[in-house]
């Protein structure tokens, strides 16, 4: 609510307008009407996201198509909602001096805090006729006004008369949306130590900084409510921190780059479909991507193509901002690798397949992770764009499909784009493998790639090859520190060699159970590749990896040159399955289990359905942060609970007891820091 005289308005805007002001659109319901429970709700969304203001009943409100009741109507619940808590900006632009004088006096009356207007646009054709129009409203006025330059009102003023207009004792600055950078730019230059200039668009900041101008508040833009959520106020933050002179690009371009982009693409192509009208079609179904009310747009503006509704929303999806995850649980990195079942947990098969046929035959087969590659490539190659997009349209939603990048160069840019493309396409994960690139590179190279993928559900994996040592190249045993610090959901451990040797060839088992456990512990998920057979499932199983990765072993004669076969996929998947429920015992003591005991006071923690890095990742911080309470873990894999049990070994937990449920469950009761003296679990 404006507390100022009308000769501080000047004053009092140079405190005030500052950070991040958003336009509201007006939501229509079905019948045309204003849907006043849905503006309500965006209204409170928004003042959620952290904007410093809000105007209604701008171009984005479209304006031109309310009645002067109506107008009233929006400014009216905008008023109540900000309460006098939250600044407010009324465009009252009108083709009638009077209804513009009495809009004015309705804002006054409501406690807007500024107003906005621009030219009436019928006969108004010389800037200084605009000039009057403007000092007409200011003599009859107490309220602080922002002139609004924009070809939508038929003409655009020059920075001379701009600067006429800004003399005018009220009128406290410039809305600069002229579509003119130079313009804009003039504008800043030799107005903006008198008056505030506002540019509507993220650009002018980096032109600020480079000649030597400042500006200090967004007023206004859709931007806020379209890229934010009230958990990610990405948008918003930006907008504070650059208006305040601290131009974040890290931070644009990890959060912000990519949706932006996106806009400006939908921003243009709807602007030259309508032939110069804002698209408030686009940006009215964008909100209601993202949550809130909007309805159709009004006679005569036409609404988007249901054709282009289902290319923007599979466009914006994966750049939507995601909610943080809740302060638990350390790494939810490996959520991705969960299930809809109990049993869809721990050692998960991943099969390498070339193209849309033997991915169907992986997924037949009972493949958990189809994971596109192109063998035909020296030290293994990426498969092709079109064949990912073809296989991942095939393969249902819920299942995962990796793409496998292979050996990747020593250049951040261009893997990055690698791994861009691999989200572009939802893939569930990429994989991205180092041979003799340097460690501080390889680094790097990861976190590129991360920012690259940010803002979508495509996971980054790094990779490093057991024989890597063949080659001088890195060594394998740095997997775990590398995928920590290049910011990875996960490791693969894999093979280049064809000359028959396999992965344990490389690296011990006793060696690779230590990486695993240990990239467990972090949250990471965990894989294992590698010429893998069969065969070596025992060894396999007793490591136990989130994700078993093999080819050969289900080609056609164990000839990964092959096709892939859902027979041979199938078979694999059995075996493996075999270990994941005991039936086939892959350690000796596993008779040795603690029986049945009592506590109580205890924590349980569900580990069905949930892989075992994230079960000790979950029970890693339920003790660090409560050392007393007892935790009982509720497991359904074999393997993850002998993990489970050599994990309280580790950290010298004792175990209480050890129960199987009627239903195949088994429960671990586990006192923490209270280990058996001869350093074995309790029994």
């Amino acid at each position: 609510m404006a507390t100022y005289a009308k000769h501080e308005a000047q004053e009092w805007a140079w405190e005030t307008l500052k950070g991040q002001w958003t336009t509201l659109c007006t939501p229509f319901t079905p019948e045309d009407t204003i849907d006043e429970a849905g503006l309500r709700n965006n209204i409170r969304h928004v003042r959620r996201l952290g904007t410093k203001g809000a105007g209604c009943t701008w171009g984005m409100g479209e304006f031109w198509s309310l009645t002067h009741e109506e107008r009233l109507q929006v400014m009216q619940i905008l008023a109540d909602e900000a309460n006098g808590q939250w600044l407010t900006g009324a465009h009252i632009t009108h083709t009638s001096a009077s209804a513009m004088l009495d809009l004015a006096q309705n804002a006054e009356n409501m406690g807007f805090d500024v107003l906005i207007v621009a030219p009436p646009f019928i006969v108004t054709k010389t800037e200084e006729q605009v000039i009057d129009w403007v000092r007409h409203l200011a003599d009859n006025t107490r309220l602080a006004i922002m002139f609004y330059n924009s070809p939508q009102f038929g003409i655009v003023l020059s920075p001379a008369s701009l600067k006429r207009l800004c003399e005018i004792p009220n009128v406290v600055g410039i809305k600069e949306a002229s579509f003119n950078q130079q313009l804009s730019i003039e504008t800043h230059l030799s107005i903006g130590k008198e008056a505030i200039i506002s540019t509507p668009d993220e650009w002018i900041f980096w032109r600020g900084k480079e000649l030597g101008f400042q500006q200090q508040v967004m007023f206004s833009n859709t931007s806020d409510w379209r890229f934010d959520i009230p958990e990610a106020n990405y948008y918003v933050q930006f907008i504070d921190k650059a208006t305040q002179g601290n131009l974040d690009e890290q931070f644009y371009e990890t959060h912000l780059r990519r949706i932006k982009e996106l806009s400006d693409a939908w921003w243009t192509r709807t602007v030259d479909k309508l032939n110069g009208a804002l698209p408030v079609s686009m940006v009215k179904y964008w909100g209601e991507l993202m949550g809130l009310a909007s309805g159709h747009t009004r006679y005569p503006l036409p609404g988007l193509t249901d054709e282009e509704k289902a290319e923007l929303k599979q466009e914006l999806e994966p750049l939507k901002p995601r909610p943080l995850a809740p302060a638990q649980p350390a790494n939810e990195r490996v959520g991705w690798l969960t299930g809809n079942n109990s049993f869809f947990s721990g050692m998960l098969l991943m099969v390498s397949v070339q193209n849309v046929e033997e991915a169907l035959e992986a997924e037949r087969g009972g493949a958990d992770v189809v994971d596109v590659k192109n063998l035909q490539e020296a030290l293994v190659g990426s498969g092709h764009p079109t064949v990912v997009r073809q296989i991942r349209n095939q393969i249902a939603a819920e299942n995962h499909v990796s793409v496998t990048l292979g050996v990747v160069p020593s250049q951040p840019g261009t893997v990055a784009m690698a791994a861009y493309a691999a989200a572009m396409l939802n893939a569930t994960s990429v994989k991205v493998g180092f041979r003799n690139t340097d460690y501080d590179t390889a680094v790097e190279i990861l976190i590129q790639a991360r920012q690259a993928m940010e803002g979508t559900n495509t996971k980054l994996v790094g990779s490093l090859f057991a024989d890597n040592p063949l080659y001088d190249g890195l060594d394998p045993h740095l997997m775990v520190k590398l995928a920590k610090e290049g910011q990875c959901d996960g490791f693969l451990i894999d093979t280049l060699t064809k000359d028959g040797r396999n992965l344990f060839d490389f690296i011990p088992e006793d060696q690779l159970k230590d990486m695993v456990f240990e990239g467990k512990q972090l949250g990471l998920s965990t894989a294992l590749s590698g010429h893998l057979r069969i065969s070596d499932l025992d060894e396999l199983a007793r490591i136990n990896p989130d994700i078993v990765g093999v080819r050969g072993a289900v080609c056609g004669d164990g000839d990964r040159g092959r096709r892939v076969t859902w027979q041979a996929v199938a078979e694999f998947k059995r075996q493996l399955d075999l270990r994941k429920s005991g039936e086939v015992s892959v350690h000796a003591d596993s008779a040795s289990l603690p029986g049945n005991g009592s506590g109580s006071g205890w924590v349980v923690i569900d580990g069905r359905g949930k892989s075992c890095a994230g079960i000790l990742a979950a029970l890693t911080y339920q003790i660090e942060n409560d050392s007393q309470s007892l935790v009982e873990t509720i497991l359904a894999d074999a393997l993850n609970i002998y993990d489970v049990m050599l994990w309280a070994e580790k950290g010298n937990h004792r175990v209480l007891s050890h129960r199987k449920d009627t239903d195949g469950t088994v429960r671990v009761l586990i006192q923490p820091g209270n280990g058996a003296s001869n350093g074995a679990p309790a029994v």
